[in-house]
């Protein structure tokens, strides 16, 4: 699903006054923000670390991923965003990119000006309240996927990131928790989840056996999403979205 500048800025909107209390004059002055889409083809970087903070990155569709580079050439991805989440927020404290942003996937993104971000901010005790909390739960995210990297066996981190990924897909609009579309290939998957991309693969196929997952391309189903979430050690409290139901079959 591709959204159009505005209607990605709404879904980022909607995330910061579900995450903290906005005004109406805060709703109004964030819609306003200036917002510029560009296309970006897969694995185009469009942040380099060491940059300058411009403008912010919102996801209007496809996947972007923020990464580290080894010296060997390998990398570790430590974040991906997904549309209607914007990649760099943070970056309002700290203005020198200290890792890149890449397009996983052919993208839509909606550039925001990092000054007028600056500026509603400012403006607003509220608005800076909620980029607070926003860039909480981007740190929150962060601690769950170092945990997985250091302390889980490849079955969980996988069904792990399968269970983080489906709810925000979901309140993003992207589809349902247990149905979503994941247009990572197993190389990206691999570089998320620390593990080479022949492991990724057995380790979907291990899933796919144990009928915890059902893979048709890059669609994942989850048949019982209770299952699968104890298999992930998986508890919803840290992105602050509803907590999956009981059964979402």
């Amino acid at each position: 699903m591709f959204f159009s500048a505005s209607a990605a800025l709404q879904v980022f909107v909607d995330r910061l006054a579900a995450l903290s209390s906005l005004s109406h004059e805060d709703i109004a002055a964030l819609r306003g923000l200036n917002a510029k889409v560009s296309r970006v083809s897969a694995n185009a970087d469009i942040v380099f670390p060491g940059s300058n903070f411009e403008h912010a990155v919102l996801v209007a569709s496809g996947v972007v991923g923020r990464y580290l580079s080894l010296s060997d050439g390998r990398r570790q991805i430590t974040a991906i965003h997904v549309p209607g989440e914007l990649a760099d927020l943070h970056r309002l404290a700290t203005p020198k990119a200290g890792s890149a942003l890449q397009a996983l996937t052919n993208c839509a993104i909606v550039l925001l000006s990092g000054p007028e971000l600056r500026a509603v901010a400012l403006a607003s005790p509220r608005i800076t309240r909620a980029f607070w909390v926003y860039s909480a739960v981007d740190a929150a995210v962060l601690a769950r996927w170092a945990v997985n990297l250091g302390r889980r066996e490849a079955r969980v981190r996988l069904a792990h990131l399968l269970c983080e990924v489906g709810l925000r897909l979901e309140a993003s609009g992207q589809g349902v928790r247990n149905d979503f579309l994941l247009e990572l290939t197993q190389g990206q998957l691999a570089d998320v989840l620390g593990l080479t991309p022949v492991h990724v693969n057995r380790t979907i196929k291990a899933l796919k056996e144990s009928g915890a997952i059902e893979v048709e391309g890059r669609i994942f189903r989850i048949p019982d999403w209770t299952r699968l979430a104890a298999i992930a050690e998986f508890e919803a409290d840290y992105l602050q979205i509803i907590p999956p139901a009981e059964e979402a079959a």
